[in-house]
């Protein structure tokens, strides 16, 4: 019943954290794509940035033995991210992305970044609960960007 809560929390502030900033077009699925995956092989091969696309930084949230990184992915010409990047790191463990949609993405695409937050750990309360406080700093952030 709480991983129920902790995830519901989290799905709750993933929307609004992306509600605030809406775009004209929501999130393709070539850009959750390149969010998810493609963004992890173009730094592994130093592959040039996505034609078309710029990335930029938001503030990390950064623990003893965690961290998590935003990056927004901005359509050139746009102000407001098409998707976020979000990096998981836990210390001597390889980074785990998540590419976090539009709020007005299709359905299928928040099911597939719901999907992926879940993995084969017995308990991933606190793990869900740290993703929660680091979308709650990133929802902080755009709203005092406000699109800029």
């Amino acid at each position: 019943m709480k991983k129920r809560i902790a995830f519901l929390s989290l799905s709750l502030m993933l929307i609004a954290a992306l509600k605030l900033n809406a775009q004209q077009a929501p999130t393709t699925s070539a850009e959750y794509l390149y969010g998810s995956v493609g963004y992890k092989l173009q730094l592994n091969n130093k592959l040039p940035m996505k034609e078309g696309y710029t990335l930029r930084d938001f503030s990390p949230v950064v623990e003893d033995t965690r961290q998590v990184e935003f990056k927004g992915l901005y359509r050139n010409g746009e102000k407001i991210p098409c998707a976020v990047i979000m990096i998981y790191t836990r210390l001597r463990m390889a980074p785990q992305y998540y590419c976090i949609p539009s709020a007005d993405a299709d359905a299928e695409l928040w099911k597939k970044f719901n999907t992926s937050l879940l993995d084969d750990s017995e308990n991933q309360q606190p793990q869900l609960q740290f993703f929660a406080y680091c979308i709650a700093h990133l929802s902080a952030q755009l709203a005092m960007n406000n699109g800029k």
